[in-house]
């Protein structure tokens, strides 16, 4: 009797203490760099055209947009260009929510290294992952007054999609200043379970008409997909407890390639009875690296 009970208090300690941590895996850190896009917001802004790069015998698109309609039967309208910073002289890349119906959002997405699944594919060990910008928002937002924001929020996503396998990562800034992450496991209605609050919860306002650098880690081991770590105007935050079982990719996907997006999230007008506010992210130093995984 005594013998069960030690076991059973073992087994609590080891398994019970671990529900942010599910899936223990060791730590691990990157090694000898695979790929590395530096400079992604100078890209064209022709996404509906596949590119050919010779050198690296990968397509790439560019820049592109998706529309993400919240309700059937209403509207966005947004713009996309080039323009140069003054203060650098250097070009930046200007995401725009121009007007349409409110809640709904608009997805700037860069899509590179695609390659047929059955030809050798020579990111397939890029397993350590960062994305980093620096990001401005042009329109109207203080955190602790959420309900006059011109924005709702931000997302950015980054994937490396090795099929059948789809890893897929993403974090969320919200008008309120809270951070969450992007969960892409499918719920009991066979949908992705979506947004989930860090544990503890993570608020960090991004101000308004202010630069702000952004660095997000993440890393695909043998069997799941790990958030590592946050970096926010030099604050870092440590997220090793997101720990999230693998994905498989949409039917009907015939390449691999990897990806980032920046997503405005429309909101209620604040200016007017209806519609959107008008507001501008603006993207600059868009970088993309992907690391061989190492254990620590």
């Amino acid at each position: 009797m005594i013998r069960n009970v030690i076991f059973y208090v073992i087994i609590f300690l080891v398994f019970g203490c671990s529900k942010e941590n599910p899936l223990q895996t060791p730590s691990f850190q990157k090694g000898a760099i695979i790929f590395d896009y530096q400079n992604i917001e100078n890209d064209t802004l022709n996404a509906s055209q596949r590119i050919y790069d010779k050198q690296l015998d990968l397509y790439f698109t560019g820049w592109g947009v998706y529309e993400d309609i919240i309700f059937p039967g209403t509207g966005i309208e947004w713009s996309m260009n080039h323009q140069t910073n003054n203060s650098t002289n250097t070009k930046t890349l200007h995401c725009a929510i121009t007007g349409g119906d409110q809640y709904n959002n608009v997805f700037f997405t860069n899509t590179k290294a695609l390659k047929w699944q059955d030809e050798p594919w020579q990111y397939q060990e890029a397993k350590y992952l960062v994305y980093e910008l620096d990001l401005y928002i042009d329109g109207e937002l203080d955190c602790a007054n959420p309900d006059e924001a011109t924005i709702e929020g931000v997302e950015l996503t980054w994937q490396h999609i090795a099929l059948p396998f789809s890893h897929g990562f993403g974090v969320q800034f919200s008008k309120g200043g809270e951070w969450r992450f992007w969960n892409d496991e499918q719920g009991v209605d066979e949908k992705p379970i979506g947004w989930e609050s860090f544990s503890p919860k993570i608020n960090q306002c991004l101000s308004p008409k202010k630069w702000h650098s952004i660095k997000l880690e993440s890393y695909i081991t043998e069997n799941s997909i790990v958030y590592k770590s946050m970096t926010i105007d030099n604050q870092e935050f440590d997220l090793q407890n997101i720990i999230l079982p693998y994905v498989k990719a949409k039917d009907g996907w015939v390449e691999n390639f990897i990806q980032i997006g920046m997503q405005i999230n429309g909101n209620k007008s604040v200016k007017n009875t209806t519609g959107v506010d008008a507001v501008t992210v603006i993207l600059d130093n868009v970088n993309f690296k992907g690391y061989q995984l190492l254990h620590e």
